[in-house]
């Protein structure tokens, strides 16, 4: 009667030139290690790092929206529904799917910067509302400020690069609608050409923006034809107005 191949094995075992066989295979590797690699350089459950070496947030100067301050109260799932649309936050310019989303309202600050490293905006948030939107210009100047009330008021100051506040109720030129190519129309804005440069401040305020002898105002109602403009430019020398052009 032939005998068993199993038989053989076991009663002549293994030859010395292989390897013992190990009956007791290594555990797989614990998920909450703060130490286990990730693609890209991703850190573990547990550990410290992100993504493709991403940074948690960005620096500044980046250009992206930095929150700062962590909201209290833990977190929690988001829908991850495949269908449902996902949930998205802004790093750096680029758009990220959130999966993990405070319990309570965010209070902090949402802040924003120039290419400089200059603030270029903030946001202040008290339990979930917009209290406070700032602006600042790429020289460090303030440019824009907005108080939000409880009732959905706002308050909002502007100033200009020289930090000169423009004060909507000392410049009721900006508020009026004017015209531009429209001959003899009494609100023309090319009135202005030859008169005196003093004139042009004492009704439109400092300008938004100053470029050697060119005043440049924004956020003006201006009909050319049949569209609305918004820029003005007046050009002055010696101490006249030059010439006026609009753009959108």
């Amino acid at each position: 009667m032939p005998i068993p191949v199993v038989a053989l094995l076991l009663a002549f075992g293994c030859s010395k030139d292989e390897p013992p066989i190990d009956t007791n295979p290594p555990s797989p590797p614990s998920g909450n290690s703060g130490n286990a690699g990730g693609p890209g350089g991703m850190s573990g459950e547990g550990g410290e790092g992100a993504v493709g070496g991403m940074e948690t947030v960005p620096r500044p100067g980046s250009g992206g929206t930095v929150p700062a301050g962590a909201p209290p109260g833990g977190t929690q799932r988001v829908n991850e529904d495949p269908k449902g649309a996902p949930v998205l936050a802004e790093m750096n310019g680029v758009f990220h799917e959130v999966y993990e989303i405070s319990k309570l309202p965010f209070t902090g600050k949402a802040v924003e910067y120039h290419a400089t490293n200059v603030e270029k905006s903030e946001k202040v948030y008290k339990d979930g509302r917009l209290e406070q939107f700032t602006e600042w210009h790429d020289n460090g100047q303030k440019s824009r400020e907005v108080i939000y009330a409880v009732d959905g008021k706002s308050t909002e100051k502007r100033w200009n690069k020289k930090g000169e506040e423009i004060n909507a109720n000392n410049a009721k030129a900006r508020a009026m609608q004017w015209t531009f190519g429209v001959p003899g129309n009494k609100m023309a804005i090319e009135q202005y050409r030859g008169l005196a440069g003093n004139l042009v401040r004492r009704g439109f305020g400092p300008p938004d923006e100053e470029n050697g002898d060119v005043w440049v105002y924004r956020n003006m109602k201006v009909r050319s034809g049949n569209q609305q403009m918004t820029t003005v430019r007046f050009t002055i020398g010696g101490d006249k107005v030059i010439s006026v052009g609009v753009e959108p």
